[in-house]
């Protein structure tokens, strides 16, 4: 397991991380994340498992968009941009990310 740490606020500039209450593991070609404060698992499926890498040193929502372009070349730049978002926000949810400051 990988403990894990990001911002939660959008915009291209933020910067987002797993927060350090989130205990990763490698399942396959998926990761499950464990929030050990709020008790809470999360599956993530390959790409979400691949966004999640990036989140694991720091990343904005514009590089894991380009990310998600460079995994699927036929992807629309918006589409994209909308999937992270939804990423993202599902990750705010479950509070697996903190606020970098």
């Amino acid at each position: 397991m990988t403990p894990a740490t990001s911002t939660t606020s959008g915009g291209d500039a933020t910067l987002h991380r797993a927060s350090p209450e989130v205990d990763a593991s490698s399942v396959a070609d998926r990761v499950v994340l464990y929030h050990r404060g709020t008790k809470q698992a999360l599956v993530l499926n390959p790409t979400g498992t691949q966004l999640w890498d990036l989140l694991a040193g720091g990343s904005t929502s514009r590089a894991l968009a380009e990310a998600l372009l460079a995994r699927h070349p036929g992807l629309a730049a918006e589409r994209a941009a909308a999937d992270t978002a939804a990423f993202l926000a599902e990750l705010e949810r479950h509070q697996m990310l903190s606020a970098a400051r």
